[in-house]
């Protein structure tokens, strides 16, 4: 296995669910969720949500792909925190958000840990943007009141959680539940969850950690289609009626764009 991945040790998982009906039973109704929810931009954290959007493409032929938004949120980056304030700067210059919007956020959930860390690095955003609207007005404070309420009303984040059985689930993501600010949709087991073969994403390495772990720069070195996970994708898409001669990974420039963004 090449050095390059996102994850070093990645744990031994079957390649293909034990009851392929009921995975795809629950990737439908994790598509109708959405669907409810109506976003207008769905974000998909490359370290897992990568494999997730491609699932539900297949399950669902209208699944917004242009809607979808990579970001960077993961603990195999060096400097995390500086690249998703970067990402999300770049992204509310890209998208200029000034009324009523509604974003989810999908994400593999063991214990929920990475979850309550995306969220929270969702309320800085919104808290950078305030002070950045708020930086020409005599009152700063004040208008810095007034932009960040505005924001917090206009948007709605919610994360929608493809959930593995078996876990203990972290406190403040079970807050987030009650809140409703995060819902989960809950599998037997999730294949591509911590499995580098069900990812098609290689980034650059960037060194090694305090611990002496490799951690990466959210530079794509490549993109490999391993035999595992285009069996999935196939098998999946036996399941649901679709053609499996026809189905692949999706949104390869999209994910370039999201990692420029957090890299300008």
């Amino acid at each position: 296995m090449s050095s390059s991945n996102l994850s070093m040790e990645p744990e031994l998982r079957k390649e293909l669910p034990e009851d392929m009906y009921k995975f795809t039973k629950k990737l439908k109704k994790a598509s109708s969720l959405i669907r409810m929810i109506s976003p207008d931009y769905i974000f998909a954290p490359v370290a897992g949500a990568v494999p997730l959007v491609d699932m539900l493409y297949i399950v669902d032929r209208k699944f917004p792909l242009n809607d979808v938004e990579y970001l960077p949120n993961s603990s195999r980056f060096r400097n995390r925190t500086e690249l998703m304030e970067r990402w999300y700067k770049n992204f509310y210059k890209e998208k200029n958000i000034s009324s009523k919007t509604k974003i989810i956020c999908l994400d593999e959930v063991l214990s929920g840990s990475s979850s309550v860390v995306g969220y929270r690095q969702f309320l800085n955003s919104i808290n950078n943007l305030a002070k950045e609207k708020s930086r020409e007005f005599t009152n700063e404070v004040e208008a810095y009141d007034y932009h960040l309420k505005r924001l917090r009303k206009n948007i709605d984040y919610k994360i929608v959680g493809f959930s593995e059985q078996g876990y203990d689930r972290n406190p403040s993501f079970r807050k987030l539940i009650t809140k409703g600010i995060a819902r989960t949709v809950d599998f037997k087991e999730i294949p591509t969850i911590d499995n580098v073969a069900m990812n098609t994403i290689r980034f650059k390495e960037d060194g090694k950690n305090i611990q002496g772990r490799v951690v990466y720069s959210p530079e794509v070195e490549r993109f490999d289609i391993t035999p595992q996970y285009l069996n999935l994708l196939q098998s999946i898409a036996s399941h649901v009626g679709a053609d499996p001669r026809n189905v692949s990974p999706t949104n390869f420039s999209k994910i370039q764009e999201g990692m420029y963004r957090s890299l300008n």
